[in-house]
């Protein structure tokens, strides 16, 4: 994962250089901007769950699963195949289960809800199949870094816990864009993420849980070149 970041960042750092030799902007659009919509599944928190789930055998909590999301993006073509990406990536998830707290003497039910919402920030190099403008199909693959911005409500019976944190990882992504104009593209791509952080709950005695940012997208949209 280190050795991707610093690849990253070498390439972005070279971006000026590049810049200066670029073909001319005739005969492809250089900037614009994509609209994505599609599914986010990820990320594992399965440290946690598997925690409660010895805790308490009655406990019907489940990992995170899946759910949509909105990506909103900005391009930057410095060269017919290369470019700077820059965008982000909203989503939630939930779980929530109710089970029994068997003491000695006693046992009472836990209503157990987690609201976990984040945003994905992204700074990716592209790399663009594009060998002629009148191509009517692009594929591309990119890699790239993710900033993962964390918060997670932990709902305990009528008390609530809140935690938000801040991890860093790095993401490959492949996908497939159909020019209905030189402006308009319609694309579709996966996005894979790594990387982990973590995060706390109402168990504060146990201390934080590793969050394993193993989160894959999937979109759909338009991408928009204005220049």
């Amino acid at each position: 994962m280190k050795k991707l970041i610093i690849f990253t960042l070498v390439l972005s750092a070279a971006v000026p250089a590049l810049a200066q030799r670029r073909m001319n902007s005739g005969q492809y659009h250089s900037e614009g901007f994509y609209l994505l919509l599609g599914g986010t599944f990820g990320p594992s928190f399965s440290d946690f769950f598997n925690y409660i789930s010895n805790t308490y055998p009655t406990s019907k909590l489940k990992d995170f699963g899946g759910n949509a999301s909105f990506s909103l993006g900005y391009i930057s073509r410095f060269h017919r195949n290369f470019a700077i990406d820059a965008g982000f990536t909203i989503y939630n998830m939930k779980s929530r289960g109710v089970f029994a707290d068997t003491g000695v003497f006693s046992s009472h039910l836990i209503d157990r809800e987690f609201d976990y919402q984040a945003a994905i920030f992204t700074g990716t190099i592209p790399i663009y199949f594009e060998f002629n403008p009148g191509q009517p199909v692009v594929p591309y693959i990119g890699i790239g870094i993710s900033i993962f911005s964390m918060r997670l409500d932990d709902y305990y019976n009528s008390d609530a816990y809140r935690d938000s944190r801040v991890a860093v990882g790095g993401h490959f992504e492949a996908g497939l864009a159909l020019k209905l104009t030189p402006r308009i593209w319609v694309d579709a791509r996966g996005r894979w993420h790594g990387g982990s952080g973590h995060l706390a709950t109402f168990e504060k005695n146990f201390g934080d849980f590793t969050i394993r940012q193993s989160v894959a997208q999937y979109g759909l949209g338009i991408d928009y070149f204005f220049r």
